[in-house]
């Protein structure tokens, strides 16, 4: 189960992270209604529950609407006063919104102003799309989209992974009893060069194989490589990512970042935030002193193997 706090989504110092609860900071206080955009599992729902602590409606209660059909029932047995009394209503699904229920949305709008719950919804490429295929309210498409939000992608916002897994390991650990194992520094570096393409659900799902593999043990980078290699992953991720070894994965991230630093390996390093021993062990280069005037030959790119 995926926690339900903001906290552990939405931590980190990266610019995009960072960026992203500057803008929730200033307009939560203000906003009726916002559209979240972003892929699956980028901490959406993090996001939506972070505008919620900090809007003028916190203390009344936070809805996640995540069908039609809950919609629907949760209206019928409700007058449209007690509906109104809700903090915030969170529809990670709108195209499975009914035309009953769309109107209802639009008649909370606009029959209680400010004192209308605030409506957070997440869509992967906003509503548009779903008026014209969905047969979505035009009207109410154009309230909820007043104010956009993008959520970043986990491959955005790279030097969070590695406190983000840790933070995870940690959770998953005190949740199940299981003794915290170590994560090594090769591990941790790994995993901030892989895509993600599952975003913090992925994440989430290797943390959990990362302690089931701990066994007391020291976890390095083929721990990683072999939960990924082993964990069964959702329909939605690409299934040629899936088949890629990490070690692919990280040589080819070096080979372009390398590439285009013009063989220059300490630059190298740091664009890639690691230490440049750390560099030269991934590729398994010997040490030695690198300068900026190194120029792109076989040397410079020779690689493992």
């Amino acid at each position: 189960m995926i926690p339900q706090s903001p906290a552990p989504w939405l931590a980190g110092s990266s610019a995009a992270i960072t960026q992203l609860r500057a803008q929730i900071r200033r307009v939560a206080p203000h906003f009726r209604t916002a559209l979240l955009v972003g892929e699956a599992g980028c901490g959406e729902e993090g996001a939506a529950q972070l505008l919620h602590q900090q809007s003028p409606l916190s203390q009344r209660p936070f809805i996640h609407l995540k069908s039609a059909e809950a919609f629907s029932l949760f209206a019928g047995a409700r007058s449209e006063d007690a509906l109104a009394s809700i903090g915030m209503f969170y529809i990670s699904r709108p195209d499975h919104l009914s035309p009953v229920a769309q109107a209802a949305l639009l008649r909370l709008l606009r029959r209680y102003g400010a004192q209308a719950p605030r409506i957070v919804v997440f869509a992967l490429r906003g509503l548009r799309p779903l008026v014209s295929a969905n047969g979505f309210s035009p009207e109410l498409a154009d309230f909820l989209g007043s104010l956009r939000i993008v959520i970043p992608a986990l491959r955005d916002r790279r030097e969070d992974i590695p406190q983000l897994l840790s933070n995870l390991v940690q959770r998953v650990a005190a949740q199940s009893g299981a003794p915290l194992p170590e994560l090594a520094t090769d591990l941790l570096d790994a995993a901030r060069l892989l895509p993600w393409p599952g975003n913090l659900s992925q994440l989430h799902s290797a943390a959990k194989g990362l302690l089931e593999r701990a066994n007391h043990h020291i976890l390095h980078a083929p721990d990683l490589d072999a939960v990924l290699g082993s964990t069964s992953q959702p329909a939605s991720f690409n299934h040629e990512i899936r088949m890629i070894r990490l070690d692919d994965v990280i040589q080819e991230h070096i080979r372009s970042v390398l590439f285009a630093c013009h063989g220059n390996k300490l630059r190298t390093a740091e664009v890639l935030g690691i230490s440049r021993s750390t560099l030269y062990r991934m590729l398994d280069i010997p040490a030695h002193p690198c300068t900026r005037s190194q120029s792109l030959d076989s040397s410079n790119l020779h690689m493992a193997g």
